[in-house]
This record gives C-alpha cells, structure tokens and sequence, in this order.
C-alpha cells in the first residue's frame, strides 16, 4: 500500500522548472550544484511588514483570549477573580468552542481569497469583521454593561464575530507572507566572503516560517504578560481594550506596506471546480464499460484527465468534452493536494495537548502557589518565553548543524518529534495535578488551594513549545510548499483543520474536565499523543524520502539546463568562426 502511494506522490509531483541563466556568469560556471551549501535567502522587505502586522494580531488575540477562562468561570469574590460566575466546565467548554470556530472558519477566507478578491483585499475585509468583534467584547465587559446583564450574551455574541474574523485572515496572511519570495527556483549565489552558496527556496520558506512563528510569540508574550496584569490591577475591560486598539494598530501596518506586496489575485473557483472534477471522475469509474479501466487504474481522479493513460479506458463523447472545465494539470494539482493534505488529519491529536495551555492548565494554576500580585493566567506565557528563545537556536544554529553533519531531519521527522513532546508536556501535567491532589491544604480547602508551588508548570509550557517548534511550524511550512499554486490559501486553510477537530474533541471531554478528574484527562491526552505519534510516523516517514527525491530530481534538472547553456555558449564561437572562414572563402573565389 505504501509502495503504491509512493508511486503516486511521485507521478504528483511533476513539476516544469524554467531556468533562465543566460545572462548570470555564476549560475553558468556550476553545472554540478550538489557540492554547494544549501543555505536560505533573507526576508523580502514586504514579508516584514506582515510580519509585524501578525505580532501586532497575535498580541491582540492571546492578550484578550488569556482572560477567557478566568472571566467567565470565576465570579467577582473568587480568588483568582472573574465576572460571570459560570464555572470551570462552561469556561472550557466555551474556551473550546471559540477555538474550534477561530480553526473552522479560515475555509471560509480561503475560499473568499482564492476565488473572488485575493489574499490582500480579503484580509482587509476580515480584519473589519474581526475588529467589530474586539469592540462588542470590550463594550459588554465595563463595570455598568456587566450591572445589565450583558456580559455572557456580549461574550458570546464577541466569540462568534472574533471568530470569524481571525478564522477569516489566519489561513492566507502566512502563505501572503510567503509570497513575497520572487524567485521561487534554486540559484547559486556568492556571499561577501567569495564563497558560493546555493540559496534553497524550501530552507528559505522553512526560515521565513520560523521567524514567522517568533513574531507569533513575541505577540503572544507581550499580550499574554501584560493583559492579565490589566486584569488583575484595573479590570477585565481594560484587558480587552488594549487587544482592542493592538489590533487597530496590526490593521495600519498591513496597509502601510500595500504598496510593496507582492499581491496574487483571485483564480477560477477552486472548490466548485475540484467539487464537480471529483463527481465527474466517480461518474466515469462508474460506467460499465470502464468496469476493466477501474481495475487498471492508481488513481480514481485520473479518470477525469482528457488524456489519463489508462489501459482500456473508455472514450470520451464530444458532450464530455464541452462539459469538462479543467485541464489535467489541474488534476494532477489535486492529487498533490489530497497527498499533502494526508497528514493533517492525525494532527489534530497533537493539538489537543496545545489546546490544555488556555483553559486546564490556567485552572490548575488557579490553585497552586502563587506570589502575591501574579496572575494565574500569565503562567502560560512561559510557551512563547521558551518559542523566543529556542526558534532562533533551532533556525540559525540545530538545523544548520544537522544538515553540515549530513544528518537527516526531514518534516515528517519534525512532526513525530513534535508529537512525542506534547505526550511529554502532559505526563508531567499529570504528575503535577497528582501532588496537587494529595497536597494537605488543597483536601482541607475543598480543593480552592495548595501548597504545591505554580512554577512547577513551567517544564510542561517548554516542552509543548519543543513540540510547536517541531511539529507547528513544521506543519504550516509543509502546507505552503506542497501546495500546488492555486491552492496555497486552501490548503493552508486545511492545515488548521486538525485544530478545529481537537477543539471538538476538547469540547467532547470538557464535561469530565474537573476536579478529581485531571489526572486521568491528562493521562489520556498524553497516551492519545504518543499512539498517535507512532501511527503517524508509521504512515508519512516515507514522504520524506520522496520530497528528497523530488529534490535531488529538480536539482538535476537545473544543473542539466545550466549545462545545456554552457555547450550552447562553447558552440557559439565555433560556428562564428566556420560562417567567418566560409564568406572568406566566397570572397576569394
């Protein structure tokens, strides 16, 4: 089974290079680029933009997400304090909800992107939405709108619109992002100290998406640390307010660089054309006198190929031929979509480790230890603490070093390591919650304290930033490089799908989370985490190999070409010289 979808992801991934190099001394004088290191092109000055715009986002939505879980599940007596009173369950439930709405919806953005106004007039129109969102939730949490009773439907109705807002933006401002790589083939380069380099398009996506990800946290830090303190000093409507007038700001700078953006417009419909191409394809495997082509075939898409290569496969009608809209690069488009798009699903395990940072592990740290003025919902904020420090150590120095000592650590490598660490971060979640079980002052307090010190938590958030590194990006960056070109925002979209699958779970199991139940809600994450780690691995290593392939394939391809030129610049002079001796040769007799 495996050996034949190796032969299908390889048929998929037949992709036509065009090498123009005539006029570039360097690339001609490497007809043989295996020798040369790989290494990244810096960030276009256009990508720093949205780079700055996602920092300024992302500060908004972990800044004003953080007091999620202690606003509504704690009232205004409680230690940690709260507004609506609504306990742990609804808060994680509602927590839950709010991530699966915010991962369901880039579908919607993506197909809004691809189809009708492009990635950048999309975004712009989302962030109004998403904007409209931000100011429901900080106008229903002031003191006098909370007295009315408008707190819970304001924050619900404030979930939705934020929802579809971010939902709207989150799937297309990374692959936007990526776009601003013009030179989207390999080529040789000569750095300052005369060394000559071939600059990797794949590594330069991989280094974009990491620096990405930093801006992400650096966001989620800043947001992180200073909204909660809002919380506890001022009130929880000051904690929205600035995520509010953050975002307002993230919306300036993404027009501030419009004139730079590199900005690909709308193609053809996309899900409507890929809808009917696969009703077409089982409407044609489904004839009877293709009964024996079926047998034949690798594929069931290839029956909608003009030109399929199918032994005994039935003609078409002139009546088919004007009903087919696409042709069969498109085709085979969709089958290196629906290859790429196998991993996302497995994913959505892991995410559920994630997903404990906002709502369980703010609970749990509700009721250890804490110094006097700490909130308990800043704890988490030592994930983008561990994010800062480790994505430039993993991008400038482990990465490099792997590929300088030939060591392979390929994405599908990547995940499962990414895997591992989540299953890791919530065994010792579980170990944590079990001395808070048994600690003395948490059984006389009725479970509202312990004596087990919050700062114990603080390995669980480095490792789950280990398995972002590793398994987060990973996954974002292999969504953009194996989409095909008119379908970068969907596919990028379906790579936040196992999100929203694992909220659903999260939400599935929300009811069982509470107290004395987070030892075993821990435990089965973790298990869940690493089988599905295995079985991951198990399914998508050989997908590694084959992107090697594919590469060492595209490279050869190029070298070929940059040779073809050199014979065609050494002939050059020859034939100069024959016409030359032949209108000689004229002129004497």
């Amino acid at each position: 089974m495996i050996e034949e979808d190796d032969k299908k992801f390889e048929s998929n991934f037949q992709v036509k290079t065009e090498v123009e190099f005539e006029d570039d001394p360097i690339q001609a004088k490497y007809e043989n680029t295996s020798s040369l290191r790989r290494v990244a092109e810096g960030i276009p000055i256009a990508a720093w933009f949205i780079l700055v715009n996602e920092f300024c986002e992302r500060f908004a939505y972990y800044g004003g997400s953080t007091p999620f879980q202690n606003y509504v599940q704690n009232g205004p007596t409680d230690d940690p304090a709260g507004e609506l009173n609504r306990g742990q369950s609804t808060a994680t439930a509602l927590q839950n909800f709010f991530t699966f709405f915010c991962y369901f919806t880039p579908m919607l953005g993506a197909i809004v992107a691809d189809q009708y106004m492009g990635r950048y007039w999309t975004i712009i129109i989302f962030s109004i939405v998403y904007m409209v969102g931000w100011l429901i939730l900080t106008t229903t949490s002031i003191p006098s709108a909370l007295a009315n009773g408008a707190g819970f439907p304001g924050y619900v109705v404030a979930l939705i619109v934020i929802g579809f807002g971010t939902g709207g933006i989150k799937g297309i401002v990374s692959p936007l992002c990526a776009d601003q790589y013009r030179k989207t083939e390999n080529y040789v380069k000569e750095l300052k100290s005369g060394e000559h380099v071939m600059v990797d398009y794949d590594l330069s996506i991989q280094h974009l998406y990491n620096w990405f990800y930093w801006a992400i946290n650096v966001g989620s830090l800043l947001g992180g640390v200073i909204c909660p303190l809002l919380e506890l000093n001022v009130g929880f409507y000051a904690a929205f307010l600035l995520p509010t007038c953050m975002f307002f700001v993230s919306i300036l700078v993404f027009v501030a660089g419009s004139k730079l953006y590199y900005k690909p417009g709308p193609t053809d419909s996309v899900i409507i054309k890929t809808w009917n191409l696969i009703k077409f394809a089982n409407k044609q495997a489904r004839l009877p006198e293709n009964k024996e082509a079926r047998k034949n075939c690798k594929d069931l898409l290839d029956f909608a190929k003009r030109d399929s290569g199918i032994p005994a496969v039935s003609a078409w009608s002139s009546e088919t031929y004007e009903v087919v809209k696409w042709d069969d690069t498109f085709v085979e488009e969709l089958k290196q979509a629906v290859m790429a798009c196998k991993i996302f699903l497995p994913l959505s395990i892991y995410w559920i480790c994630y997903n404990q940072l906002s709502n369980n592990l703010l609970s749990q740290a509700g009721v250890m230890y804490r110094p006097q003025g700490l909130p308990n919902d800043i704890m988490n904020n030592f994930d983008p603490i561990a994010l800062l420090i480790f994505i430039p150590i993993t991008d400038g120095f482990l990465y490099p070093l792997l590929r300088k000592f030939k060591i392979d650590f390929a994405s599908q490598k990547r995940i499962t390591v990414g895997f591992f660490f989540g299953a890791f971060a919530m065994v010792y979640a579980a170990v944590v919650q079990h001395y808070i079980y048994i600690d003395p002052l948490f059984i006389e307090s009725g479970g509202k304290q312990s004596n087990v010190t919050v700062f114990l938590q603080i390995p669980c958030y480095f490792l789950i930033a280990f398995s972002e590194i590793f398994a987060s990006i990973t996954s974002m960056e292999y969504a953009y490089t194996h989409a095909p070109k008119s379908m970068k925002s969907l596919v990028s979209a379906l790579s936040l799908w196992p999100n929203c699958i694992a909220a659903l779970i999260s939400l599935a199991i929300s009811p069982s989370a509470h107290d004395p139940n987070m030892v075993w809600v821990y435990t089965g994450v973790a298990i869940g985490a690493f089988v599905f780690g295995c079985i991951y691995y198990y399914c998508f290593n050989h997908y590694d190999r084959l992107d090697e392939d594919f590469r060492i394939k595209r490279m050869l391809e190029q070298d070929n070409a940059i040779a073809m030129i050199s014979i065609d610049e050494k002939q050059e002079p020859e034939l100069t010289a024959e016409a030359e001796a032949e209108a000689v040769e004229k002129q004497i007799h």
